[in-house]
């Protein structure tokens, strides 16, 4: 009987290790060699222990073999991954996602400064970090400055934009970097646009895709500050002799009263 419970118990312990062992070995690995593979299985496991997200080691180390890099090198890039995934996970705090730990390491090493990141602490619970951090590091790569986004991408974190409102500072920016502005003033502009627009937006708006800002006139304009021919904090009257558009009729000479009939 004694020999019988041994048994079994040393089944159980070759099953959970087998179990561990499929769990931890990701089958894409198997395009590394046998040295490297366990070098980076080794690097993914105790990420994995310590609660970082792992996926992006994987990639990392699949990236090194598509671009033919030497197995030492790969380790190499793995291992940096986790220093920085530990970064940013101290930086935005124990609580914070795992994409948003794997954006603030983009982050960090796209140029953006642990205490920017630390400010991201004080975001309202329920927004999503990674939209913003991920948008920064995009226009980091688009040759907008590290220290100019990061700070703007910060402040339009700590007002709630959403992902959408985002997207379309990316793609505003990237416009105009494409038009010819400069990467600064074309960042600067965009990301004090949308400050003030979620600063003015009324209470309960979410200040979603298509927000705008309220017209004199009672119709509404999107906020460009680079847009052609715009005033900004300024409004254009039209003038003219017929007064078309303006919703007023013109009101025409006052001739003399006609004289009453006797």
């Amino acid at each position: 009987m004694r020999q019988l419970l041994h048994t079994g118990a040393v089944l159980i312990a070759v099953s959970a290790l087998s179990a561990f062992s499929l769990r931890t070995d990701d089958p894409r690995l198997l395009r590394l060699d046998e040295r490297t593979r366990a070098a980076v299985s080794a690097v993914v496991d105790g990420a994995r222990r310590e609660g970082l997200p792992t996926e992006p080691l994987i990639d990392k180390a699949l990236e090194g073999v598509s671009k033919r890099a030497p197995g030492p090198s790969i380790v190499n890039v793995v291992r940096s991954w986790v220093a920085d995934l530990r970064r940013a996970r101290e930086a935005l705090g124990p609580s914070s996602s795992p994409a948003d730990v794997q954006a603030g390491a983009t982050a960090l090493r796209a140029g953006f400064s642990p205490r920017e990141l630390e400010r991201l602490r004080d975001v309202r619970s329920g927004v999503r970090l990674a939209a913003a951090l991920n948008t920064g590091s995009y226009l980091v790569n688009r040759g907008v400055p590290a220290d100019t986004i990061s700070s703007i991408i910060v402040r339009l974190a700590l007002a709630s934009a959403t992902e959408d409102q985002l997207y379309s500072l990316r793609q505003d920016i990237e416009r105009d970097i494409s038009g010819g502005v400069s990467a600064v003033t074309a960042a600067s502009l965009r990301g004090a646009g949308l400050e003030q627009q979620l600063r003015d937006r009324p209470q309960g708006n979410s200040g979603g895709p298509g927000s705008t800002l309220p017209s004199v006139r009672g119709q509404s304009r999107v906020a460009d500050p680079l847009a052609p021919n715009q005033v900004n904090g300024a409004v254009q009257e039209r003038t003219g002799a017929s007064g078309a558009g303006d919703g007023v009729r013109p009101v025409g000479p006052r001739g003399k009263p006609k004289p009453k009939r006797p």
